[in-house]
């Protein structure tokens, strides 16, 4: 709209191409005949008649100079300056953490972002990480030993709308997750740590979180790091809960191993699994019931901490 507003006043004061309409009204009031071009020129423009716009002029025209109309160019560039500044507001608000630090914002921590496209005023609060691999992380999972824990066995909705502290325990929310890395290519960051003082990572160039149509769907790759690659097996899975079956297997991974994931046939790694201490043995049910990544401490290892963040590929 704005870039069409320009080019058309642009058009009518170089006489182009929309300039060959009905002359302005006839006026004593010397320099108001290009004004009225000029108006003339817009209106018709935007679908009104030759002649519906030269009659409604001309009932418009004043009748001495002192009622005489300030000048429609200068009104229209100032209309046109004020919309450029909100526009400029409105496109320069950071969408995730990357965009905070871009603009100078090198501090971890809550911040607000605007990720929604074409809903300006929508906000919401993440966590910031910029100390690790040169910054710019949006945290949306994240497990600590803090003496207070978060049930991660939680329902469909409660997965979907996000759950728990988000300076500690959490996770973002898988509607906001699919909003994020759908909006431009994301990569993800895994940080793992055990109870020994043992730290690994996992890096993967490629990041997706489908809709809620996909159940969403996990899209991964580019695997990089030190902890083995224990998520490319999850890659095109839906996720699953306790209470929405989407995995692959007989029975519901999610009730078996106590926590939501993107479940296959259960797979080889489990984030967000129930919290033990270390080394463990299968659950009540049989199966594997902790916060394991297979390719580094095995199945039956729960792991102390982890968080999972991404940030623009680019």
């Amino acid at each position: 709209m704005l870039l069409i507003l320009l080019t058309t006043v642009g058009l009518a004061m170089a006489g182009g191409p929309y300039s060959t309409t009905s002359p302005a009204p006839a006026t004593s009031q010397p320099g108001l005949h290009s004004h009225y071009s000029l108006l003339h020129n817009l209106i018709v423009h935007w679908g009104y008649s030759d002649t519906c716009v030269a009659t409604a002029l001309e009932a418009c025209n004043p009748i001495s100079e002192q009622h005489q109309q300030p000048s429609l160019i200068q009104e229209a560039k100032e209309v046109l300056k004020e919309v450029s500044v909100m526009v400029n507001k409105f496109e320069s608000r950071p969408r995730h953490c990357k965009d905070l630090l871009d603009s100078g914002d090198t501090g971890s921590g809550l911040r607000l972002v605007y990720p929604y496209p074409g809903q300006p005023h929508h906000h919401v609060t993440v966590f910031c990480d910029h100390t690790v691999d040169g910054g710019g992380w949006t945290v949306f999972q994240r497990r600590t030993n803090d003496s207070i824990r978060q049930d991660f066995n939680r329902t469909w909705i409660e997965y979907q709308l996000g759950f728990g502290n988000i300076e500690t325990e959490f996770w973002m929310g898988l509607d906001l997750l699919h909003v994020l890395t759908s909006t431009t290519l994301h990569e993800l960051r895994i940080d793992l740590a055990d109870y020994e003082g043992g730290e690994r990572w996992a890096m993967y160039g490629f990041f997706n979180v489908g809709s809620d149509e996909t159940k969403y769907r996990l899209s991964i790759g580019r695997y990089s790091g030190d902890a083995g690659d224990a998520m490319q097996v999850h890659h095109g899975h839906s996720f699953s809960t306790h209470d929405q079956d989407n995995d692959a297997y007989e029975h519901n991974c999610a009730e078996l191993r106590r926590g939501a994931w993107w479940y296959t046939d259960c797979g080889t790694s489990n984030l967000n699994g129930y919290q033990h201490q270390g080394a463990t043995s299968p659950g009540s049910s049989g199966y594997i019931e902790s916060i394991f990544w297979k390719q580094w401490l095995g199945w039956y290892y729960s792991l102390n901490r982890t968080s999972m963040m991404i940030r623009p590929a680019f």
